[in-house]
């Protein structure tokens, strides 16, 4: 039996990672092709990638290594090997969307976030599989990866962007890429057990993406730090990150409607723990009340299908339906029926939702919640199509609330058992405020630990 060559980044930031490339104490060829052998070993069990850029990736940190041979620096995120979700388009590889359909036509040409990647030379390993255009978490036409924190029982990896999820806590890679429409960043993070940062919607372009919801997109990031997903956020946006506030400055709500509804008892332990924990350090955590939560649903319910339906277009879904996998096709051709007014009427409500949350957050930094209510349970048990609508709805419950609010939000791994998440969400533009509060509740309850992958052999 093969072994499993060491992760890279298993022991390193992407800082540290920084610093001992331009030392000349490792090199980008080495790292890469380390990390491409254990996709190589990994991926036909794990599922993580739909398409392996091996060829280019090393070719590319070739050309890494002889710059920074030369002289030419990129920057801090020169040389790291990042996974990307198969909703951006990347010149040279297949853009599919999850699905069977040909979709090509609806993003034809790489966009802003692949190409600040390659500007700051990064090294692009491949693509990572997305449920079909990235509606909820689970296919039936197409493999769902495997999460990683369970080697014998295939557990639920969260969805949509649950390829690089499970590529990021697998050591995969040094980052990865996803989007959140509905929590299709954080979901995956909390139930895969690394740090999820959901951008805010209007942070960064989202060329270059194919759209699940115009309204509601927003790209993402998965690391293993909060320092990390700083370093990222910072690099590609040029956004400073202020430093951690001590515990004692940290003022967080605690919203009281829906969010630690009906919870896994794990989830609410673990939760509950992490909450003693922080104001034990000293942060203040108060109960508000939003009722604007109570409208979440309706809203989100009338938006992401009816902005969809607009992409493809009728007649193409019409006409393709047999491609579908069986969950997308339901939430697909059920919105075909919608009428048009429930979108206009939804997309108002949302805007405005959207200014009456802002002005309620208040004197709170941000709000602190369980990501998802549940820990993830086995595949298996949602594998015909009520289950996993339910799961569906169930699972991102917590995190749609976020994209209607407009919000940024980090999911924080908490440890124990099985991954549960810590979710932190911030008014919309407030990234680098999150990204500094995260740090600082990451301080109290810890980083996030990676799973043993020699397990998987």
């Amino acid at each position: 039996m093969k072994s499993l060559p060491p992760n890279p980044f298993a022991k390193l930031s992407l800082a540290e990672y920084g610093a001992r490339l331009r030392k000349r104490e490792i090199t980008a060829e080495a790292v890469t092709s380390a990390l491409l052998d254990r996709i190589g070993l990994l991926n036909p069990k794990l599922n993580a990638f739909h398409y392996v850029a091996r060829d280019a990736a090393m070719a590319a940190a070739r050309e890494i290594d002889r710059q920074l041979k030369n002289g030419t620096d990129l920057g801090p995120l020169m040389g790291v090997p990042v996974a990307v979700k198969d909703l951006y388009v990347v010149d040279g590889m297949p853009t599919n969307a999850g699905s069977s359909l040909d979709v090509r036509d609806v993003t034809p040409s790489e966009g802003s976030f692949v190409k600040a990647l390659k500007r700051s030379g990064c090294i692009i390993l491949g693509k990572t599989r997305t449920s079909e255009f990235a509606l909820g978490g689970i296919n039936f036409k197409h493999p769902v990866p495997w999460n990683p924190c369970d080697a014998k029982v295939q557990r639920m990896p969260g969805g949509s962007s649950h390829g690089s999820a499970v590529a990021m806590a697998a050591g995969l890679c040094a980052f990865s890429a996803g989007t959140d429409t509905g929590g299709s960043v954080r979901l995956p993070a909390a139930l895969c057990g690394v740090v999820g940062h959901k951008f805010s919607s209007r942070s960064f372009s989202l060329d270059g993406i194919f759209p699940l919801s115009p309204t509601l997109d927003s790209v993402g990031t998965f690391t293993m730090s909060v320092a990390d997903s700083a370093l990222i956020y910072n690099t590609l946006t040029g956004k400073k990150i202020p430093a951690a506030p001590s515990p004692k400055q940290l003022r967080f709500g605690k919203p009281q409607e829906v969010f630690f509804d009906d919870l896994d008892a794990e989830v609410a332990q673990r939760v509950n723990a992490a909450l003693a924990a922080l104001s034990k350090a000293g942060a203040q955590i108060t109960d508000v009340s939003v009722p604007e939560i109570a409208e979440f649903d309706p809203v989100f319910g009338g938006i992401v299908p009816g902005e969809l339906v607009e992409i493809l277009g009728r007649e193409r879904i019409e006409n393709s339906r047999e491609l579908f996998d069986e969950i997308a096709q339901s939430r697909v051709i059920a919105a075909t029926k919608y009428p048009p007014q429930r979108l206009t009427d939804a997309k108002k409500r949302q805007a405005e939702l959207r200014d009456l949350v802002r002005a309620r957050m208040g004197d709170s930094d941000g709000w602190l919640a369980p990501t998802t209510p549940m820990v993830p349970g086995p595949l298996a048990d949602h594998y015909t199509l009520m289950p996993a609508l339910e799961w569906n709805k169930c699972a991102l419950r917590n995190t749609r609330i976020g994209n209607v609010f407009e919000q940024c939000g980090v999911s924080l791994p908490l440890a124990g058992g099985l991954p549960v998440g810590l979710q932190i969400t911030c008014n919309g533009l407030e990234d680098a405020k999150l990204l500094s509060l995260a740090a600082a509740v990451e301080a109290v309850l810890g980083k996030a630990t990676r799973p043993d992958m020699s397990a998987f052999l």
